[in-house]
């Protein structure tokens, strides 16, 4: 595939997943052939293509299957065209599906994120099925931290749409948290859930819950169990928030979720965890107090006493307050970890 179309394909293919997961999933670069037809003079030059998208049998048989071939077509044309708007140097002719034995879904590459909470850092949950409640409630927990977690559960033979959403949510997260347990080492998936992570090069934290991380993660110290589950979100929470490979990126997202918040409660939280910080790179900081009137939930008078506190700490004037009331607070989640 060219760079003509490339830009695209991963819209497309979320647009897809309102469709059909499986034609979704095998829309991926691999498997999508530009191929030029034309070449016009007129208004600076327009070049005309033909999309192939060759997909595995499977998928081909059960869109043959259903007569929605051509609907199919369809549908991706119209998507590449909506795309298009206002590109006037290409043109798209068709969108051909072809079936062939040679494509394959190319694993780890456009996957969908919109498994996500927009704006919260993602983190991936490698359990075993038996401790399940405990990854739960530390999602739970983590949620008030900015940190959205996706907890896959253990299945013994998955469908092949659970592999799928593994597969999103290994390929779009953040970082991932494993909470290494007796059983870990004997599962099919675990293993390959680190394995994954450690190959993009992704913070991997590890939870020692009965047994000491090993192979490649266990260099890396493990983080004890602790009783509850907000204790372990805070200790999660500050292994995100002081590793080199993710504070960046965690500050630029809380800074962003305050600037947007939507209720007060919330506002509250996430004003309360920046107070928390031992230290945030000036530049969030900066950012923040550049922005900070554009919300009026943050001009609260309580909310605005936190962020004043803040911006004295890194040296910044303090914002004049206007006229407001509140209410509070931080829920601390002590469920069982």
């Amino acid at each position: 595939m060219t760079d003509v179309f490339k830009s695209y394909t991963r819209t497309v293919q979320k647009l897809l997943f309102r469709y059909d997961k499986d034609l979704a999933s095998a829309f991926v670069d691999n498997n999508i052939e530009e191929i030029w037809q034309d070449h016009d003079n007129w208004n600076g030059g327009i070049d005309t293509y033909l999309i192939k998208l060759n997909l595995p049998l499977d998928v081909y048989f059960k869109l043959k299957d259903s007569n929605r071939i051509e609907e199919a077509e369809g549908k991706i044309e119209t998507f590449y065209e909506d795309m298009m708007k206002g590109d006037d140097s290409i043109r798209l002719s068709q969108v051909a599906i072809s079936p062939s034995d040679d494509s394959q879904i190319d694993f780890g590459t456009n996957n969908n994120d919109t498994i996500w909470k927009p704006g919260y850092f993602r983190l991936f949950i490698s359990h075993v099925s038996k401790y399940k409640e405990s990854a739960s409630n530390l999602k739970n927990s983590l949620v008030a931290y900015g940190i959205d977690c996706f907890v896959a559960h253990e299945d013994i033979t998955p469908s092949k749409e659970w592999e799928v959403e593994i597969e999103n949510g290994l390929f779009t997260m953040d970082a991932l948290c494993a909470i290494v347990v007796p059983e870990f080492n004997g599962s099919q998936w675990c293993d390959q859930e680190v394995g994954i992570a450690l190959g993009q090069h992704k913070l991997v934290i590890s939870i020692n819950k009965g047994e000491t991380p090993y192979g490649f993660f266990g260099k890396f110290q493990a983080l004890k169990s602790k009783s509850t589950s907000a204790d372990m979100a805070a200790e999660v929470w500050k292994a995100i928030s002081n590793n080199d490979r993710t504070k960046d990126l965690y500050s630029e997202k809380l800074i962003n979720l305050l600037l947007n918040v939507k209720n007060d409660a919330e506002c509250k939280t996430l004003l309360q965890i920046l107070e928390m910080y031992e230290r945030i790179e000036r530049r969030h900081i900066d950012n923040l107090r550049n922005h900070y009137s554009d919300n009026t939930l943050l001009m609260d008078r309580q909310n605005l006493t936190m962020a004043n506190n803040v911006f004295k700490k890194y040296g910044l004037p303090v914002i004049e307050p206007h006229l407001h009331t509140p209410t509070s607070v931080f829920d601390n989640n002590n469920l069982p970890f």
